[in-house]
C-alpha cells in the first residue's frame, strides 16, 4: 500500500525543483505510507521530465520495498496495490518486484494486467516505448487523481490532493490510460477493460471536456462480460419456495426454512466458501507486526508481536458482522481483534448533568445512537459464538467540536474532488472510525488501535440489493429494472464511494481491504439471478428480503438476531447526517 505521486512536465534539464502540486500534496501522500518515502527525478525523453514519489506502507514480502521502483531497462513503477490471486500472486515476494519484472519481460503491458486479481492504482513508465501508463483496477478500489494543464504542458497523477489543486479529477476505473511522451504535447489513449458501451462513451466524452484532450480508444483488455444479461421472466418454480414460507412473521425461522431448500443451500455454501477465501487472503497477506512493532522491526529489532493487526469497521450490521465472524477463523486465538463503532454527539447544546455520579451515564446517553445499540447487540452475540476470542469493542465517540475541527482542516481535503453532503457525512464517519481511537468496552481509558489492516463491508449493498430503492424499483418496474439497477450501481461504485473511502482510510497509515469486492465474489454474485440475491417484495419485509442471500449466510454462521437487522445507512446510524438535507447537494461545510 502506498501513496503515489507523478508529475510530468516539459523538460527543463536536470533540475530537482519540486512542483507546486507536490508541495501541496506531500503531507497527505506521506501519511498514506509512513514506513518509507522515496522520490526520483528523471529526464524521460528529450521533451519530458518526470518527478516520481512513493510513500510505502509495508504490506508485502519479507522486507520493505522502496518506491519508486526501477529496473535495469530504465522502467519506473509506482504501485499502490495488492496482487491477491492470479498467476502473479506470490506469498513471500513483494508485489512491486513481481509486477516490475513481469512488465519488463512482457511483450504487451495489457497482458500483465489481465493476470492481476486485487485492488490497485499505478503509474508505469516504459522507457523502450516512451509510454506512461496509469490506471485503477476494474472495480476501482484504490484512489488515483489526475490533472492536465495544457497551457503549461503538465500532467499530474496522485493518490490524494487538496482543495488547492484546482481542476483535478478522479481517474475513472474504465480501463488503463497511456500518454505517449514521444509527442510534444499532452495526449491520452485508453485501453478499455471491456467492450465500450454507452456509459463508457459518456465517461470518455466528459473526460475530454474536463481535461481539454482528445482520448484515443484502443483495444479492450478483457473478454466481454456476459454476466449482465437480463432475466426478465422468473418462472413460478423459481419463486415457489420464496413465496411459500409459513414463517414470514418470524424472520429467523424464515431463514432457517429457506436453508432447507437444496438450491438455496448450495448458493449459500458457494458464497460462504468465496467469502472465507477472500477474508483469509486479506488477513494473511501482511507482515506479522502491528503499527508499533513494525517500527522496531524496521530498526532491525527481532520481536514477536501479539497485538491486534486486524480491525473491522463495526456498526453491528449484517455486512460487518459476517466479516468479523469469518475473520475469527484466520487470526490466532491469542491475538485480539479490534471492532470500531463510531458515534457522533447528538447535540452540542444538550444540557449535561453536573452530578459526577451520573457523568459516565451522561456520556453514554450522548452517544447512544442506532449504530451503537446494534453494535452492542451484535458484539454480545459474537462473544457468545466465539467466547475464546478477545474482542475489543471500541466506542469511537466524536464530539461536535472535534467533528468541526477535523472536517475543515483535514477531511475536506481528503474528500476532494468530491464535495456533496453525502460525501461529507460518509467521509467523516469513515475517517473517525478508521482513526481507530476510542474507549474499549467498559473502560474509561483511551485506546488507539495498532492494527494496520481494516476490513470494510463496502460493496455488499450494491451486490446483494440492500438499499430501499431496490424495493421501490422492483415494486414499480419489475425484476428486469432491478437487475439493471444492480449492474449500474456496481459499475458506479468506484466513482461514488471507493476512491473517496481509500483516501479517507489510508490517511491513518492503515490499509482498507474489501472482501465483498473480491473479483471472484463479484463474478459469482453477478451471475446469479436477481431473486437469488435478494427478494425485496411486500411479502419479505426489510430485514429479510433485502440482501436475502447474505442474511442466509449470517444465519448459517450462527447469527440469530444480527441476520435480520434492517439496513441502516452508516451516516444515519452513526448520527452524523441530517435527514432533512439533500445528500446530493454541495456541502457548504467543506
Amino acid at each position: 500500500m502506498c501513496g503515489i505521486f507523478c508529475h510530468i512536465s516539459r523538460n527543463h534539464g536536470n533540475s530537482n525543483e519540486t512542483s507546486h502540486e507536490w508541495n501541496i500534496c506531500k503531507n497527505l501522500i506521506a501519511a498514506r505510507g509512513p514506513d518509507k518515502v522515496g522520490e526520483k527525478f528523471e529526464n524521460l525523453t528529450q521533451n519530458w521530465f518526470g518527478h516520481f514519489v512513493g510513500s510505502v506502507l509495508w504490506m508485502q514480502g519479507s522486507n520493505l520495498r522502496e518506491q519508486p521502483a526501477s529496473d535495469s531497462s530504465g522502467n519506473i513503477l509506482l504501485w499502490n496495490g495488492d496482487i491477491f490471486l492470479g498467476n502473479l500472486a506470490h506469498d513471500n515476494i513483494c508485489d512491486t518486484d513481481v509486477l516490475l519484472n513481469a512488465l519488463e519481460t512482457a511483450s504487451n503491458v495489457m497482458q500483465v494486467f489481465q493476470e492481476i486479481q486485487g485492488p490497485y492504482s499505478f503509474v508505469y513508465y516504459q522507457k523502450s516505448s516512451n509510454l506512461l501508463y496509469f490506471g485503477r483496477d476494474i472495480i476501482g478500489r484504490h484512489s488515483l487523481l489526475l490533472k492536465v494543464n495544457n497551457n503549461q504542458d503538465v500532467l499530474t497523477l496522485t493518490s490524494v490532493a487538496t482543495k488547492e489543486v484546482n481542476r483535478i479529477i478522479e481517474v475513472p476505473a474504465i480501463g488503463i490510460f497511456a500518454v505517449n511522451l514521444a509527442n510534444t504535447r499532452i495526449n491520452l489513449a485508453c485501453h478499455p477493460w471491456r467492450e465500450p458501451d454507452l456509459r463508457f462513451t459518456d465517461i470518455i466524452e466528459a473526460l475530454e471536456t474536463q481535461l481539454g484532450v482528445d482520448i484515443d480508444i484502443k483495444d479492450t483488455i478483457l473478454e466481454s462480460n456476459t454476466s449482465t444479461c437480463l432475466h426478465l421472466h422468473p418462472n413460478i418454480k423459481d419463486l415457489e419456495y420464496l413465496e411459500n414460507s409459513p414463517y414470514f412473521e418470524d424472520c429467523h425461522r424464515t431463514l432457517e426454512y429457506l436453508l432447507e431448500n437444496e438450491d438455496i443451500q448450495g448458493r449459500v455454501d458457494n458464497l460462504l466458501q468465496l467469502l472465507y477465501k477472500a477474508v483469509e487472503i486479506r488477513i494473511k497477506k501482511q507482515p506479522k507486526f502491528c503499527k508499533s512493532c513494525i517500527k522496531l522491526v524496521l530498526n532491525g529489532e527481532d520481536i514477536v508481536c501479539n497485538h491486534a493487526k486486524i480491525g473491522i469497521l463495526f456498526s453491528g450490521g449484517l455486512d460487518s458482522a459476517i466479516l468479523t465472524l469469518i475473520a475469527d477463523k484466520y487470526i490466532p486465538q491469542h491475538e485480539p481483534i479490534d471492532l470500531f463503532n463510531v458515534a457522533f454527539e447528538k447535540s452540542i447544546n444538550t444540557s449535561r448533568k453536573t452530578n459526577t455520579n451520573n457523568e459516565k451515564q451522561d456520556i453514554e446517553d450522548q452517544y447512544d445512537v442506532p449504530d451503537r445499540k446494534t453494535g452492542k447487540q451484535t458484539f454480545m452475540e459474537l462473544s457468545n459464538i466465539c467466547p475464546k476470542r478477545k474482542w475489543n469493542f471500541i466506542k469511537v465517540n466524536i464530539s461536535q467540536i472535534e467533528l468541526q475541527t477535523y472536517r475543515s482542516s483535514r477531511i475536506s481535503n481528503l474528500l476532494y474532488p468530491l464535495c456533496t453532503i453525502l460525501d461529507e457525512s460518509l467521509g467523516c464517519a469513515v475517517w473517525f472510525a478508521s482513526r481507530a481511537k476510542g474507549i474499549i468496552n467498559s473502560s474509561t481509558d483511551i485506546y488507539e488501535s495498532p492494527c494496520r489492516v481494516l476490513l470494510l463491508g463496502m460493496g455488499a449493498d450494491e451486490l446483494f440489493g440492500g438499499y430501499m430503492r431496490h424495493r421501490t424499483i422492483l415494486r414499480h418496474k419489475g425484476w428486469d429494472a432491478l437487475t439493471q439497477e444492480l449492474n449500474i450501481e456496481l459499475a458506479r461504485i468506484s466513482e461514488r464511494n471507493l476512491g473517496r473511502d481509500d483516501r479517507i482510510v489510508s490517511d491513518h497509515g492503515r490499509q482498507s481491504r474489501l472482501p465483498y469486492l473480491d473479483e471472484n465474489i463479484v463474478e459469482y454474485v453477478q451471475k446469479l439471478k436477481p431473486w437469488e440475491r435478494c427478494y425485496p417484495t411486500d411479502k419479505m419485509p426489510s430485514g429479510l428480503g433485502d440482501k436475502l442471500l447474505l442474511r442466509l449466510v449470517a444465519c448459517k454462521l450462527g447469527f440469530q438476531h444480527t441476520a435480520n437487522f434492517p439496513k441502516r445507512a452508516f451516516q444515519f446510524g452513526s448520527r452524523i447526517a441530517n435527514g432533512k438535507e439533500n445528500a446530493k447537494d454541495i456541502s457548504d461545510r467543506l
